[in-house]
């Protein structure tokens, strides 16, 4: 039963769909014959009508010679021209001299020159062909319109040639004609020349519209016409594809061609096959049913199972890189505000060491001596260490310039090289026309020999290091949780190397300050911290590549330089109002207690007058009071509302060409040199620096009032 509600279905659909497969084709060649019928009779009548038109024009100059015609010529058009608007079909009407000059038109007067000495219907006229004669299709020079000439010759009464009388047949009167009698388009029409089958008027035109119709004019000539027979029907096209019934206008050379396109004969058939193809599938799925919806439905749960889970890992690879970008945002943050802490501490520090240092002079032994080197030493190192975490919370001093790229990376190559040793091979790929970038020049030379020497450690045994270079796109896609760039062009420089590469979990902390997979002693932490602040802090990004036993890429993405306006000098000096004295008075602004005890005690031991505030609102208070200052020495960032270098800004409103010397141990964004134009010195300083500095600005200003 099974077996049975499968095949009968399908001897049904098999036997149903051949039988009416023959039934429409035999109603397509029913439909050909029948429209071919109608196009018969319709151009039969317009054949006749032509050949009166020509008896017309012929009777109309017997008895004339071309001198006559010539002088009557007006005459003769204005009824020419009557006799074309009367007919439909007809565009134009000739008179031909026997030369092939043309007499008379029915379309201009006078009569524009034209020779139809070299037409082919012409040439057989002259040869002695009588009857109507067709030429060619063309379209009309003062109509525009597609057409096709149609005439016959003027004989003498000595039987020679004498002339012509021709006619333009319009081609979109047959094409108006045929669309009235197949308004649903199914079939396509053809006027052709039954001597060579040569197509005068088509729907739809093959003028306009080129290769959506055959031309059947080939297919014409070759239809078996029995003797005597009219009318001829087969198939052509390279599948046999086309259903075309030709036949002859009487004893015209004349023909009128219907061709139906069996693909939409065939369409329609499958159309319907798929009708019946649907009964026999119901009548089958009956059975089935059961296990087809139990399939469907397992495969639809798996396809959903598995777009579920493949937005999950992109829900999952967002989330953790957000993460990732927020905790390093969250750690640069809280290592920017220790290292300002820390720095202010340096410099309290530093400075007691100085003014111990002076306060015991001769009497110091070596022992003392010692200690207080220490000292100093350990100060410096803790500002190396604080300048790294600046670096990686993007707060250190840079100072950007417009660079080459690749010639940078020619020069330093060589102390690369001595850096990672003879084990390591270096292979330098320099893109050609790379633009230059805008970046701190001493910082990336640092940033590529600290990745240079990770590279090295991560291949013990030797190996190979590769420096490219390349001009990148990145997009916003790509920059996802990094707001300190914007999409756009970059320089590449990318450090590759072929050693052990990075697990998954280490790559992703490998940028935080402090985290390190080498042993104990033998590296701080910091190396790729910093680079990825540096990079960052100029607008850039930085990519990791890793995998265990392949290797490791990182890229450096720099931005593109820009021709930028270089940042204007610093506000002239001009007189100040309070008179200079025999030492120079010094305004110090500094928000914590012990530096700004230790850095003005430093300042009188040297000579300075200090007057001392805790915040810009202080200072500027003292200031506008009248306060003496030769100099102003603040701290940058500063709580109050007001950091340092809003404070100068407000001093040199109070008091024209007053120097400015600023400190900081925390830059902070957009208040590098570059952008505010005042002198800044880092913490921790020197006290010798810190002087220096001071009577700089000083005896500049003495000079200026001298």
């Amino acid at each position: 039963m099974l077996a049975a509600s499968v095949i009968v279905p399908l001897l049904f659909l098999a036997g149903g769909g051949w039988e009416r497969r023959v039934r429409m084709m035999e109603q397509a060649q029913a439909d050909a014959a029948r429209l071919s019928a109608i196009a018969h009779e319709h151009a039969l009548k317009v054949q006749e009508t032509n050949a009166l038109v020509l008896d017309r024009l012929e009777d109309r100059i017997r008895g004339m010679g071309w001198a006559e015609i010539t002088a009557r010529g007006e005459e003769l058009h204005h009824w020419m021209q009557k006799l074309d608007e009367e007919i439909a079909q007809i565009i134009a009407l000739h008179i031909v001299e026997p030369n092939g000059d043309t007499a008379l038109l029915s379309l201009a007067w006078p009569t524009p020159p034209l020779n139809l000495a070299s037409r082919g219907y012409f040439r057989a006229m002259v040869a002695g062909e009588r009857g109507i004669l067709l030429g060619d299709p063309f379209i009309s020079p003062l109509t525009g319109q597609r057409s096709a000439v149609f005439g016959r010759a003027l004989v003498t009464e000595d039987g020679r040639f004498g002339g012509a009388v021709l006619g333009a047949l319009l081609s979109e009167y047959f094409e108006a004609r045929w669309r009235q009698m197949d308004p649903r388009g199914h079939a396509s029409f053809g006027l052709v020349r039954w001597a060579d089958g040569v197509t005068l008027a088509s729907l739809p035109s093959r003028a306009s519209a080129p290769g959506t119709v055959p031309d059947p004019g080939g297919a014409f000539t070759a239809l078996p016409f029995a003797a005597g027979a009219m009318h001829s029907t087969a198939r052509f096209g390279e599948r046999d594809e086309w259903l075309l019934t030709g036949s002859r206008l009487g004893s015209s050379p004349l023909g009128v061609t219907v061709m139906m396109d069996l693909d939409l004969v065939h369409a329609e058939w499958l159309r319907l096959l798929g009708s019946l193809a649907l009964i026999c599938l119901l009548a089958i799925a009956a059975l089935g049913s059961a296990s087809w919806m139990a399939l469907r439905r397992w495969r639809a749960e798996q396809l959903a199972l598995a777009g579920l889970e493949a937005e999950i890992y992109r829900r999952e690879q967002a989330e953790a890189g957000m993460r990732q970008a927020q905790r390093l945002e969250a750690v640069g943050q809280l290592t920017g505000g220790v290292a300002h802490d820390f720095n202010n501490l340096l410099t309290a520090i530093l400075g007691t060491v100085q003014l111990l240092d002076r306060h015991l002079g001769e009497a110091a032994d070596a022992r003392t001596r010692k200690l207080l080197d220490m000292a100093r030493d350990a100060v410096r190192r803790g500002a190396s260490l604080n300048q790294s975490l600046l670096a990686f919370a993007r707060r250190q001093s840079l100072t950007p310039a417009d660079l080459d790229a690749n010639a940078m990376l020619e020069g330093f190559a060589p102390l690369v090289q001595r850096a990672v040793g003879e084990a390591v091979t270096l292979e330098l790929a320099l893109a050609d026309d790379l633009p230059w970038c805008r970046v701190d020049a001493s910082q990336l030379e640092a940033a590529i020999l600290n990745l240079a020497i990770n590279a090295r450690d991560a291949m013990p045994r030797g190996g190979g290091l590769r420096l490219a270079t390349s001009a990148a796109w990145l997009d916003a896609a790509l920059l996802a949780g990094n707001p300190d760039a914007r999409p756009g062009a970059f320089v590449a420089v990318a450090l590759s190397d072929t050693g052990s590469g990075m697990l998954p979990e280490v790559q992703e902390r490998a940028f935080e300050p402090f985290f390190s997979t080498k042993p104990v002693g033998q590296g701080t932490g910091l190396g790729l911290s910093q680079v990825f602040g540096f990079v960052r802090q100029l607008g850039g990004h930085v990519t990791i590549e890793s995998r265990v036993g392949h290797g490791t890429r990182i890229t450096l993405y720099l931005p593109v330089a820009v021709k930028a306006a270089q940042p204007g000098p610093c506000e002239a000096v001009g007189a100040v109002h309070a008179p200079m004295a025999t030492r120079a008075r010094v305004l110090l602004v500094e928000d914590e207690p012990r530096v700004r005890e230790v850095t003005a005690e430093l300042l009188r031991e040297a000579g300075f007058v200090v007057m001392a505030a805790a915040d810009g609102v202080q200072a500027i208070t003292l200031l506008r009071r009248g306060e003496p200052a030769d100099v102003l020495f603040s701290d940058i960032v500063m709580p109050g509302g007001m950091n340092g270098v809003e404070l100068a800004q407000k001093a040199r409103r109070l008091r024209p060409g007053l120097p400015v010397l600023l400190a900081t141990g925390y830059p902070g964004k957009g208040l590098d040199k570059g952008r505010h134009g005042f002198e800044m010195l880092l913490k921790p300083y020197d006290a010798a620096l810190l002087v220096g500095r001071l009577m700089e600005l000083t005896t500049k200003l003495e000079s200026v009032e001298a």
